[in-house]
């Protein structure tokens, strides 16, 4: 007589990953699309998808991911140089303060 094969388990094997989103695989995201995306419009919630074990790509709310995508990299730099040059310049406020050119003919002598 054969045995019978154990029935399959059909809750969700979505995870936390270890920066605390829900993880969920590949196969299961293309199984249950529509319930995820429910889920990260109404709950807001964050998810890996991944394939063999590797984060592939995040499904997150649309005005989080269109924040992500219109703020250029080159902002963030220029933000962060202009904060400290504005930072330089109230340091040296009110000190006597050389050009760079006087410096180098200083260091010269």
């Amino acid at each position: 007589m054969r045995k019978q094969a154990a029935p399959k388990d059909k809750t969700s094997r979505r995870t936390k990953s270890p920066r605390g989103r829900q993880a969920v695989g590949i196969r299961e995201l293309k199984a249950r699309a529509s319930s995820i995306i429910d889920d990260v419009k109404v709950r807001r919630v964050v998810y890996e998808v991944t394939k063999r074990g590797e984060v592939e790509a995040l499904i997150v709310p649309v005005d989080a991911g269109e924040q992500l995508l219109s703020r250029s990299p080159a902002d963030g730099a220029w933000e962060a140089w202009q904060s400290l040059a504005n930072q330089l310049a109230q340091e040296t406020r009110g000190r006597d303060t050389r050009s760079a050119i006087d410096e180098l003919e200083r260091m010269r002598r």
